[in-house]
């Protein structure tokens, strides 16, 4: 799961948040090595993370297009701010979890479990945990046996984060 745009008041028009399914994280794994070894030049290939903002046409449409090749879910929110009560900019952990929570309802995903891996955007603990319980709250009213495992990762450190990232990039720019 990443998220594209900002929650202030001001800046993007939407925001984003992009879950990324797949039985096989390797798939997601292989595509962030092929795109190193293929299409990366030298001076690149040294960057510790690949993200839609940052490449070129040529790198974003091979990455796109990878990850329609896998078997992937792609599922996707889009949060127009105009339509969102001023207050609730305020509090921006909390709409980020309310609008994580409504992707979750509407996933299509059904599974006895489920390791769920989050972008590592706060430092602060006590806002991951919220997160967390609210997220599990969410899964657990639509599959209550579900077992389900919530990690923050720097998505330096996975190529399913990057994946995702790209995704929500991509989604950030058609809205």
């Amino acid at each position: 799961l990443d998220e594209s745009g900002d929650l202030g008041k001001l800046g993007s028009k939407f925001f984003i948040i992009a879950l990324v399914s797949n039985q096989n994280p390797q798939e997601l794994a292989h595509i962030v090595k092929r795109l190193r070894r293929r299409k990366l030049k030298k001076t690149i290939k040294q960057l510790s993370e690949l993200k839609g903002n940052n490449s070129d046409k040529v790198i974003r449409e091979y990455f796109l297009k990878q990850i329609m090749k896998t078997t992937s879910e792609l599922h996707i929110i889009a949060l127009n701010k105009e339509k969102v009560k001023s207050e609730l900019f305020e509090v921006k952990d909390k709409l980020y979890n309310y609008v994580a929570g409504i992707l979750v309802e509407r996933a299509e995903i059904y599974k006895e479990y489920l390791h769920l891996i989050v972008d590592k955007k706060d430092r602060r603990a006590f806002i991951r945990e919220d997160f967390n319980n609210y997220i599990s709250k969410k899964f657990k009213e639509k599959i209550p046996s579900i077992k389900l495992d919530i990690t923050h990762k720097n998505s330096q450190n996975d190529p399913g984060l990057q994946v995702a990232d790209f995704v929500a990039w991509a989604a950030h720019r058609k809205f």
